[in-house]
């Protein structure tokens, strides 16, 4: 480094050192939202391509629901329906899966009776969370159990379940639990997943799990087994 810049670092730092913190106010007025505001053409030109995207990619069919759904404690079909799309999603990279845990809150519409577009789907799994498969000691499920037990339930699912009961006494036992990333990272107090013994991050998110088993299952069956929750 020559002299010249090193007498131009040491400049700017001095002057850096120097300069005074200072808030100031800047000035500024609301802007009411009225019928009289009109649309700018530049921005509902540019826009309006995508708009046009958008709506058919959300109302584009892909499946059919015979019956109006909600979700429901200590389980519903809404919420079984949506916890078995993810398992069977997540037993397709191959892992060996047991069970499914979804969190009650993370269903956010119903699901309306006849035709389920995409749109439907956002609206049931508005967020980005992808599917995680934990692997938990037998000490681990039954606090899941006893924290699932004081919520008043969660969606729900299983698979293998009496090799899996008959097997449930012994300590030395594992269990791989599907649930969402966010349930994973300790979401919803669910603390206990965060000491998971194992944990695999699929990539897939719920949603895309969603779309995937309705298409495979139309029309949605309505009849899962029943809940343990």
């Amino acid at each position: 480094m020559t002299l010249h810049y090193k007498s131009i670092i040491l400049l700017l730092s001095i002057t850096s050192c120097n300069l005074a913190t200072q808030s100031y106010v800047q000035p500024t007025s609301n802007i009411n939202i009225t019928n009289s505001l009109t649309n700018d053409e530049a921005v509902s030109n540019m826009i309006t391509p995508y708009k046009k995207g958008m709506s058919k990619a959300m109302n584009e069919v892909i499946g059919f629901c015979p019956a109006f759904l909600e979700k429901e404690k200590p389980s519903s079909i809404l919420g079984s329906f949506m916890a078995e799309a993810t398992l069977q999603a997540a037993a397709s990279t191959g892992e060996k899966v047991d069970f499914c845990l979804l969190n009650y809150g993370g269903i956010r519409s119903t699901l309306d009776s006849g035709n389920i577009t995409i749109g439907e789907v956002f609206e049931i799994m508005p967020f980005e969370n992808e599917i995680t498969i934990l692997t938990l000691s037998k000490a681990q499920m039954d606090t899941l159990y006893t924290v699932i037990a004081k919520k008043g339930g969660e969606p729900f699912a299983n698979r293998n379940w009496q090799e899996k009961t008959a097997n449930h006494k012994a300590n030395s036992a594992s269990f791989r639990l599907v649930t969402n990333d966010y349930m994973a990272n300790g979401g919803d107090n669910y603390t206990i997943l965060t000491h998971a013994k194992e944990r695999i991050d699929t990539g897939i998110k719920i949603r895309d799990g969603l779309i995937t088993y309705i298409k495979a299952h139309n029309p949605l069956p309505l009849i899962y087994k029943p809940s343990r929750n």
